[in-house]
């Protein structure tokens, strides 16, 4: 159970999901497991992307065993979003702002909150998957051309990223609780309300070509679907990306 999980610590790491590979390999995890890190020296966002990270903030990964079915694994990203969402929802006094950007970024008022990094370890013998989550808590960066914000810098407190831990793990265990008991449906349903740009008019890039479209739906495969140039183009997760 999720609620039972170890906890590793590092104070400086090049990456939770990197290290959490390696131990992996070294097969050395058997049960849920968070490799947390005050400090990382080599971040890493979706793609080829950084992921700034500053003391201070919450970053961590979760080596998750799987108890699931395979084809399942794109829904992983759902319930890790719509978790995410409901953790800061309890302790943001105004959610309104607070939406999930396709596939599992957290925005606040269009500005970056919290991002996710989901790989996958499959093996004959055992299979994970590793959820890489960074919350901007006691920071944000100041990245050109992007809005970023932080959770103090909303709540005006000082958070403990411990905290959003034990919250983010009970919550995660409900979701993943629903995903295996066949409630994709609801799921959708749920993300659908908590999307970012949901039924509006979106910019996004696809085979380095930027697309303008309106996002109408998420398919019961959990991917994205667009509405550009009258015709429906649906898309996965690593197909696209938003401007924002």
């Amino acid at each position: 159970m999720l609620s039972k999980s170890a906890i590793i610590h590092y104070d400086v790491i090049d990456s939770t999901n990197l290290e959490s590979k390696r131990l992996i390999d070294k097969e050395k995890i058997f049960s849920p497991t968070w490799i947390i890190a005050s400090k990382q020296t080599a971040g890493r966002g979706r793609g080829d992307k950084k992921w700034v990270s500053q003391e201070g903030n919450l970053l961590a990964s979760l080596i998750l065993p799987i108890g699931f079915s395979l084809d399942r694994l794109p829904f992983l990203s759902c319930i890790v979003a719509l978790s995410l969402h409901q953790c800061i929802s309890k302790v943001i006094t105004d959610n309104k702002p607070l939406k999930i950007k396709w596939p599992n970024d957290i925005l606040y008022d269009d500005a970056k909150l919290a991002g996710v990094l989901i790989e996958n370890s499959l093996s004959q013998s055992k299979n994970f998957s590793i959820i890489g989550i960074g919350i901007n808590v006691a920071h944000h960066p100041i990245i050109e051309g992007k809005n970023t914000t932080s959770l103090n810098a909303i709540v005006q407190k000082n958070m403990k990223t411990m905290d959003l831990i034990k919250s983010l793990e009970i919550i995660l265990y409900e979701y993943l609780e629903k995903l295996i008991n066949n409630s994709e449906a609801l799921l959708i349903d749920e993300y659908k309300s908590k999307c970012w740009n949901y039924n509006k008019t979106v910019k996004f890039m696809t085979n380095d070509k930027v697309l303008e479209g309106i996002l109408i739906d998420i398919s019961k495969d959990f991917e994205i679907i667009i509405n550009a140039n009258n015709k429906n183009i649906k898309l996965n997760a690593g197909e696209l990306s938003f401007d924002y």
